[in-house]
């Protein structure tokens, strides 16, 4: 199973030249909001104005709502890796199953070429895939075996 998502530490106040905090505006909109990172804008190196979350100029009290927000991407995040998880799962599952088909049509291919005990070399892949031929062959549609 994964490990559960941190949340995302409140990062230190960071400061920008005018420019540069102009040409990421939207970016410390959006950082501002979901993490409460405070970035101060500058003027010729001179403090000017500050891009903070709207939930520490809103009120007094500490908001949760970064927080929050933060919990429940992380959650979302988590829920969609895990359906990838599956998807690659299944893909997977499909090509395992795949290649056991194709193995067993090519062990019958051997078996009819060289019967046992007709052919040295044929006879060693046997004993070398012993395990693989002990197996029934796979039905059509049936998931992977189990390894």
């Amino acid at each position: 199973m994964a490990e559960p998502a941190v949340p995302m530490p409140r990062r230190r106040r960071i400061e920008l030249p005018m420019l540069e905090a102009r040409n990421r505006f939207m970016q410390l909109l959006r950082l501002a909001s979901l993490t409460g990172q405070v970035t101060v804008v500058t003027d010729q190196g001179r403090p000017a104005a500050a891009i903070v979350p709207a939930s520490a100029v809103l009120s007094d009290e500490p908001s949760t709502a970064p927080k929050t927000h933060t919990e429940n991407a992380a959650a979302g995040w988590m829920r969609r890796i895990e359906q990838v998880r599956e998807a690659v799962r299944r893909q997977h599952a499909t090509r395992i199953s795949e290649l056991e088909h194709a193995l067993t049509a090519a062990w019958d291919v051997i078996d009819r070429v060289a019967p046992r005990g007709t052919d040295r070399a044929a006879d060693e892949l046997r004993v070398a895939q012993r395990d693989v031929l002990s197996m029934p062959p796979p039905t059509e549609g049936s998931p992977a075996r189990p390894s």
